[in-house]
């Protein structure tokens, strides 16, 4: 063994010291600590048009360094005040990702440490706590032993593997074959999912988005029909996006019997559970989503309901080898790397080689609070939908549009004798806008069976049943006064 080198060697610029790394350290961790607890005393959302924010922040880059106060000063002022704060308690729009401090510390260390985690040589440990986690997420899917994956930058790259995983199940290395492919969904099938089968060679007329039902659901009956269709004019059915929760109205498909049907026809059933997936900690959440065991490969999105920080996504499938097959090539240049069969290699499962340890703030996250805590804030949130909903029925003057379901409500106001579907549409727009620019709250809009809808999803763990009733008088409001 060579020994350890014990003297002197010229420093370079960028090693910075013990003491100057901590002091920057600190001063970043100040920063966002001050940010995380002073959330309720700021507007939820600031924005800027685009030629106002390069007058902020265009310069040149600079010859010499600046000191950190000075460059935080900096971000503080000009860049991070024009932004939405989506760990804000008012932060309801769209899905909202409400990191725990503990899972940010995850990242950082992630950061620090700078695992490469494509390849199990040069990161065992960070690669095990990933091996770990997924066996976490299969344990609570209730998906067999066996069944793994890896984890993503988020859903749409969850959603890509998986197609492009069935695609080669299906036609291998055939591309003759790939005009012929189906994949079936909903109309409120996410459009990551599509985008996915468009980037996977699927032909857009090639995508069947079935009507939903009157619950938002795909309906069995009408998907094995199309399948039929489909076979007998010699086309390929090759996948079923099943919603496990959409971002519409937080709908569930029908997994169990989806599966069923899968099962028959021997197509791939992919689950899209980016939103819903971490629902099944609560028992209505588990309730919600039997079945979801079932299925091929299933979408997560641990930056959402998991409250770890952006990117992390993740693809669980019921047999990893078939991602395995789709994925893995070895250069020369890796050769060292190849697995022996019992270790793995993440990058065999997808798209990326170079990726970093994004186990690790999931790991910390779970073991800092443990799944008590998880699953009690995550029913909490699931109430919140539910009591804002029983509040708007209250109002005389608001409907109620899709009911609240795994975490999200759809609504508007609709006053006696306005039944015009133009000044509807135009009122709640007009809510949705003032709601938004007020600062309190931060909400989104859809459309649902034509009508726009106000659509609130309040799932982040600062959110409360006291926020939510100051919410809806805000709606209030705002429609008498328009």
């Amino acid at each position: 063994m060579p020994d350890v080198p014990t003297g002197t060697y010229p420093r370079s610029p960028l090693d910075l010291d013990f003491d100057t790394m901590r002091r920057l350290g600190y001063r970043v961790t100040d920063t966002v600590a001050e940010h995380l607890s002073t959330l309720r005393t700021q507007r939820v959302l600031d924005t800027l048009p685009r030629r106002a924010t390069e007058r902020l922040i265009a310069a040149p880059p600079p010859a010499r360094g600046a000191d950190i106060d000075t460059l935080l000063a900096f971000l503080r002022e000009h860049v991070f005040a024009h932004a939405a704060r989506e760990p804000h308690p008012g932060f309801i729009a769209y899905v909202p990702s409400c990191p725990t401090f503990p899972a940010s510390l995850g990242d950082w260390l992630a950061a620090g440490y700078n695992f490469f985690a494509g390849v199990w040589p040069v990161a065992a440990g960070p690669n095990q706590i990933e091996v770990l986690v997924l066996d976490w997420f299969r344990a609570w899917l209730g998906m067999p032993n066996g069944s793994g994956g890896l984890l993503t930058t988020g859903g749409s790259a969850a959603n890509l593997t998986a197609m492009i995983a069935a695609r080669h199940g299906a036609v291998g290395d055939d591309p003759s074959r790939i005009p012929r492919l189906i994949v079936y969904g909903s109309d409120q099938t996410h459009s990551s999912a599509i985008r996915a089968a468009w980037i996977a060679g699927i032909a857009r007329s090639n995508v069947r988005l079935l009507a939903c039902d009157a619950d938002f659901r795909l309906p069995p009956d009408a998907l094995a029909a199309a399948i039929a269709r489909d076979r007998a004019h010699g086309l390929i059915p090759l996948m079923i996006v099943a919603n496990g929760g959409t971002t519409n109205t937080g709908a569930v498909d029908p997994l169990g019997p989806l599966a069923d049907l899968a099962a028959r026809e021997r197509i791939w059933l992919h689950v899209d559970a980016a939103y819903g997936g971490f629902s099944v900690l609560s028992d209505d959440g588990r309730r919600a989503l039997a079945g979801i065991e079932r299925a091929d490969s299933v979408t997560l999105d641990p930056h959402k309901w998991l409250y770890v920080p952006f990117e992390c996504g993740c693809l669980m499938a019921r047999e990893p080898k078939r991602l395995k097959a789709a994925f893995q090539i070895y250069p020369d240049y890796l050769k060292d790397a190849e697995s022996d069969g019992d270790e793995i290699n993440f990058a065999d499962y997808g798209e990326q080689l170079t990726r970093y340890a994004r186990a690790l703030k999931v790991w910390l996250a779970v073991n800092y609070f443990g799944t008590d805590v998880l699953r009690e804030a995550i029913a909490y949130s699931l109430s919140l939908a539910a009591h804002a909903e029983a509040l708007v029925r209250r109002e005389p003057a608001m409907e109620v549009l899709a009911p609240a379901t795994l975490g999200i409500l759809c609504f508007r106001a609709h006053p006696a004798g306005m039944d015009d579907p133009a000044a509807l549409d135009a009122l709640n727009e007009h809510i949705n806008a003032a709601v938004n620019a007020a600062g309190r709250f931060f909400i989104s809009s859809t459309r649902i069976r034509g009508a726009l809808s106000l659509r609130i999803c309040p799932i982040g763990f600062r959110t409360t049943r006291e926020d939510m009733a100051d919410f809806v008088r805000d709606v209030a409001a705002f429609a008498a006064s328009a």
